[in-house]
């Protein structure tokens, strides 16, 4: 779309919106839910985020390839399936809550605000305290809408054009104010299960203390009916990494996860699907489930194993939510860079930072600031309290590994909730976040651990904390 008509579109949509706050009394405890779904797919040619070798760079840099959208990377041929904005907006009393996913390689804190300021424009009352985003962390999704230069450079998403990073706040804006206008009285319901051998840990292979299977197998479902049974959305929450596609792949996709996205549309009963993805960071999908791709083998697996989980909740129309979220600065990077803690790493081209840290012989701390990298993310945290049972929600920003994942299932159940459920990528990306263990180890997910060892403790602190907001 382009940029008049985007505008367009946005005044088209702020008109009939009026005043939200005004359709509900402020002391009206029912719960209101409404959902959206968006084409969020960016034009031909962006850049495909998360992979920094093979097909995805140009092969002679520094020399650029003059095209519209790439600076280091190779522009996209073809749209294979599309990348979806979706939105659950969620209001009791004055209290709301904006649950925003995304077919996209990380939730940037710069596209979020700007999203929100969008959806502001057309009359949402969407704030920065109340919309959550969540990437699905697929890596054929698109890039160059991230400032956050050290991505650019390393792990592949190119550089920053601002036109793009517009069209897709807007989108989201749009899903935000379109899931705003919808919202009807509701019934809403969660539950985790679990859903073993459709994942593998990939440090396995490095690691002496992890397995193949030294995964995490909760599946997290929120179930949101309307007051007469139809079903609004089902939100699923899993650990998995969108890699079934690799760097030899050219044309956009929302991969394995948007894949199970389509097949529970197409199975019916479920309303708007939405996936946000947990303590994914050392998790791949097994072989056999990417077999088959683009229909993937594993698919129905995963989409029945959902539907399972989904039909089994009952959903409350008594059912409440609190939510809290406050900013947590985490300072410069402590980025540990050497020839030692690089002895894993897989050179992909002259650009990655194990080559260049070969030929500079590299044994020093980075402290790099926030023009290189986010450092002040925003953790959120979401109560849902249905029939006496509470569940959390917690984000965190960025790649978590599974035993991280673990820590802080543990601290939620030591606060007081039944179950926790993991937003991982979520609000900002600020890299991996591997404990001190696997940080020594080394290996790819510990060399971009940028807060160096103690950067699984501040995020496991921060979940904590924003946690005991909404417990009491």
């Amino acid at each position: 779309m382009a940029p008049r008509l985007v505008v367009v579109a946005v005044l088209l949509l702020a008109a009939p919106l009026c005043s939200l706050a005004q359709a509900v009394k402020d002391d009206d405890n029912t719960l209101y839910a409404g959902v959206a779904h968006v084409n969020a797919t960016l034009p031909l040619g962006v850049p495909l985020a998360g992979y920094n070798h093979g097909d995805r760079r140009v092969p002679y840099w520094p020399i650029p390839n003059n095209t519209a959208y790439t600076t280091f990377m190779t522009p996209s041929v073809g749209v294979m399936d599309d990348t979806n904005v979706r939105c659950l907006a969620l209001r009791q009393g004055n209290t709301r809550a904006f649950i925003v996913t995304a077919d996209a390689i990380g939730a940037d804190g710069t596209l979020r605000k700007l999203a929100v300021v969008e959806a502001q424009r057309m009359g949402s009352n969407a704030t920065l305290e109340t919309v959550t985003l969540h990437a699905s962390h697929s890596h054929s999704g698109p890039g160059a809408v991230s400032p956050s230069f050290l991505w650019a450079m390393a792990p592949a998403t190119d550089l920053l054009v601002p036109e793009l990073q517009f069209q897709l706040a807007v989108s989201i804006g749009q899903a935000i104010v379109m899931a705003e206008k919808a919202m009807v009285p509701a019934s809403l319901g969660v539950d985790i299960s679990l859903l073993p051998n459709v994942t593998v840990n990939r440090r396995a292979k490095i690691s002496p203390y992890l397995q193949p299977d030294s995964i995490d197998p909760n599946l997290g479902v929120i179930r949101v009916d309307d007051l007469k049974g139809n079903p609004l959305a089902t939100i699923w929450n899993f650990a998995i990494h969108g890699t079934c596609f690799g760097p030899d792949n050219m044309k956009v996709s929302s991969d394995i996860m948007g894949g199970v996205n389509n097949l529970l549309v197409k199975n019916g009963g479920v309303g708007v699907t939405m996936f946000i993805n947990a303590d994914a960071g050392d998790i791949d999908p097994a072989p056999q489930t990417c077999q088959g791709k683009p229909n993937y083998n594993g698919a129905p697996t995963i989409a029945n194993a959902i539907i399972k989980t989904r039909k089994a909740i009952k959903p409350s129309a008594n059912a409440t939510f609190r939510i809290a979220s406050e900013v947590v600065p985490f300072g410069p990077t402590n980025l540990n860079v050497t020839l030692q803690r690089f002895e894993n790493c897989t050179s992909g081209g002259p650009l990655d930072i194990c080559t260049l840290c070969e030929v500079i012989h590299c044994d020093l701390n980075l402290h790099l600031g926030s023009s290189w990298i986010e450092n002040a993310p925003r953790f959120t945290a979401i109560r849902f309290d249905v029939d006496g049972s509470k569940t959390l929600m917690v984000t965190m920003p960025g790649e978590p590994l599974s035993e991280l994942g673990t820590e802080v299932r543990i601290d939620g159940v030591g606060l007081g909730f039944d179950r926790v459920l993991l937003a991982g990528y979520s609000n900002n990306h600020m890299g991996y976040f591997a404990t001190p263990d696997e940080y020594d180890i080394g290996g790819y997910e510990s060399q971009l651990t940028f807060w160096g060892i103690d950067t699984s403790k501040k995020v496991r602190d921060a979940c904590r904390n924003i946690g005991a907001k909404v417990i009491n």
